[in-house]
């Protein structure tokens, strides 16, 4: 490893508090954000979580149907 290479602090490294906060998902939208943005994100978390309880209902009906 050379010698003259330095280290750089990024905008996206994170501190060790950091890494034990919660998941960016689970955080709500700021308060800031317009309401549109906020149903949209809303909506979206919960078609995910609707879709992977679908994709799962449907596996087992496959495996054990």
């Amino acid at each position: 490893m050379p010698d003259n290479l330095a280290f750089s602090p990024d905008a996206e490294t994170r501190g060790p508090a950091d890494m034990q906060a919660e998941p960016a998902w689970l955080m709500p939208a700021e308060w800031s954000e317009p309401l549109a943005e906020r149903l949209i994100q809303s909506f979206s978390r919960w078609a995910g979580v609707a879709a992977f309880v679908g994709a799962t209902g449907a596996l087992a009906w496959l495996i054990f149907g």
